[in-house]
């Protein structure tokens, strides 16, 4: 995939995941000091959005964070420190091996602005490469996909059902 970098065309490094497809897991450190394992069957919904620039949060997207932050595990990976600072468990700027993970490295020191949705069995529901680093997301795709994510309730049968109760 490529992106744009001050009107130059940057092909996106190593791994490109698509929606469907299992995320993989990724051993990362937090501006805490916490190392989590994330990306793989969890609890909760995982957001993961990398930001390049430590500007690139803007206030919509961190009300968006705030939003669902109790229902969903949202990581920050910016490759600088963010302005916006949020909640220093979930935020990192060890971005350098989770952007060739997931396919938004530009290189040494920059990542390329992304989301990604992962559902609790560990599978991408949701993903947007901003086409250029200075636009903005699709907030509103993101803020509905993720609403959705979280609500979504397995089918299936349960015991009361085929017990015929």
């Amino acid at each position: 995939m490529e992106i744009l970098l001050h009107d130059t065309k940057i092909t996106l490094q190593k791994k490109e995941r698509f929606v469907g497809g299992e995320a993989p897991a990724i051993l990362i450190q937090m501006a805490n000091g916490e190392e989590k394992v994330i990306g793989m069957m969890a609890d909760k919904v995982q957001v993961m959005i990398t930001l390049p620039f430590a500007n690139s949060l803007s206030a919509h997207l961190k009300s968006l964070i705030e939003k669902y932050q109790e229902k969903a595990f949202v990581y920050l990976i910016s490759s600088q420190t963010l302005e916006n600072n949020t909640n220093i468990e979930n935020l990192s700027t060890d971005f350098y091996d989770f952007s060739l993970k997931f396919g938004v490295n530009v290189d040494k020191i920059l990542c390329a602005k992304s989301i990604f949705i992962i559902n609790k069995d560990g599978e991408f529901v949701y993903k947007e490469i901003v086409p250029n680093l200075f636009d903005e997301f699709d907030e509103t795709a993101f803020d509905e996909t993720l609403d959705k994510a979280i609500k979504f309730k397995k089918k299936g049968h349960v015991h009361e059902n085929w017990m015929g109760g």
